[in-house]
């Protein structure tokens, strides 16, 4: 009997141990993915306006060279029950065509024709991205964040107006994020979660199991690209390397994914940021990354838990990443950063012709000047 009570009371020890190490690991991990430690210090590249801060968010910006325009999604907010107008908008960089001072910063929302579409009243942008064709042609591919209609919707430009095209719609489209555009409807978008929202969402996280899709979508079917990928969020392509792009909130890292001739991905590297990477846009000449970043993770789930104070702000964060050597070394600049004062959880950046454009997830456009941009 000694005996058999000795092991008993080992096993229990040892069960107690084990279970008692389980869960300081779960605590220490979600620790560390809150940023706790982090701090940021403002810094801008040059002067800096605010565009518009009328509508509840600017989460989603594409820009279309041929045209000049960086296209804006409109009123996220109202996607986490803010009451805001929803749409799309477009900003003109060209600053040679003879507008004054005052109309080089307008914004200038679109007309959205939906041909008889009949959830029209459900549509909350968010991630956009673009396809010009040799024609002139510009198509326009948007993500909505309707929480009962998430879907990817399909426009056409006419001047300053989108006729609807299609929709692709799923019951397993919880959590969409962003969509990167490889070729005329052929798209690749992110699903960040299994749960969309709430306590089972943030238990996900925490747990960090790894339920985000990319999907791709060929025009006409719909398949899954890349399974049990950890909190995906924005992408961006490289069209000339052929290199996806994506973010990770969770593990604050990039994934770099080669695109095949069969547009099936294959990994090539992880690159960790140390940021929570939100919104990604790839400079077509050079390959160099630009990514809008949620730098305080803690900051970000207070913010977006209550939306509705307007005296709760989440840091802003704007890296730079030159790629060197095929993706084997990289320099990374920080050519903006703030404490959420100015513009809270950013989420998107274009950069075109020395200007920044910086948009935010429940507010503020911003537009910076580069001072000097070789260094930035």
């Amino acid at each position: 009997m000694g005996a058999q009570n000795s092991f008993l009371h080992f096993m229990h020890r040892f069960v107690f141990w084990v279970l008692f190490a389980m869960v300081s690991c779960f605590v220490l991990r979600v620790l560390i993915v809150l940023d706790l430690n982090k701090r940021i210090y403002n810094h801008t590249p040059g002067p800096c306006r605010v565009l518009t801060e009328k509508f509840k968010g600017t989460s989603g910006l594409a820009y279309v060279e041929s045209q000049k325009r960086v296209y804006v999604t409109l009123g996220y907010g109202k996607a986490h029950n803010l009451t805001t107008n929803t749409g799309i908008a477009f900003y003109n960089t060209n600053r040679t065509d003879g507008r004054s001072q005052q109309e080089i910063y307008d914004l200038i929302e679109m007309q959205i024709n939906w041909n008889g579409y009949e959830y029209q009243n459900m549509f909350i942008p968010t991630g956009i991205d673009s396809y010009s064709s040799s024609n002139g042609r510009v198509l326009l591919y948007v993500v909505n964040a309707h929480p009962d209609h998430q879907c990817i919707h399909f426009f056409q430009v006419d001047n300053q107006k989108l006729n609807y095209r299609k929709s692709i719609c799923d019951s397993s489209f919880t959590s969409l994020q962003d969509v990167a555009v490889v070729g005329p409807d052929r798209i690749f978008f992110t699903n960040m979660a299994a749960f969309g929202r709430g306590w089972a969402q943030v238990i996900e996280f925490a747990l960090q199991t790894g339920q985000g899709v990319v999907y791709y979508y060929d025009g006409t079917k719909l398949a899954i690209a890349a399974p049990s990928v950890n909190a995906p969020t924005g992408l961006g392509y490289d069209s000339k390397r052929k290199i996806l792009y994506v973010g990770s909130l969770i593990r604050e890292s990039l994934f770099a994914y080669k695109v095949e001739k069969d547009m099936s991905l294959e990994v090539m590297y992880e690159m960790m940021l140390l940021t929570s990477p939100i919104g990604l846009f790839v400079e077509s000449k050079s390959g160099d990354l630009w990514i809008a970043a949620h730098p305080v993770l803690h900051e970000t789930a207070w913010h977006y838990t209550h939306v509705d104070r307007n005296k709760v702000h989440s840091s802003s964060q704007i890296l730079r990443i030159r790629i060197q050597e095929e993706g084997k070394s990289w320099v990374t600049t920080e050519p903006y950063a703030n404490d959420g004062a100015t513009i809270s959880a950013s989420s998107a950046i274009v950069y075109t012709d020395e200007q920044m454009i910086i948009g935010s997830t429940f507010g503020r456009l911003l537009h910076c000047d580069l001072t000097h941009a070789h260094i930035t």
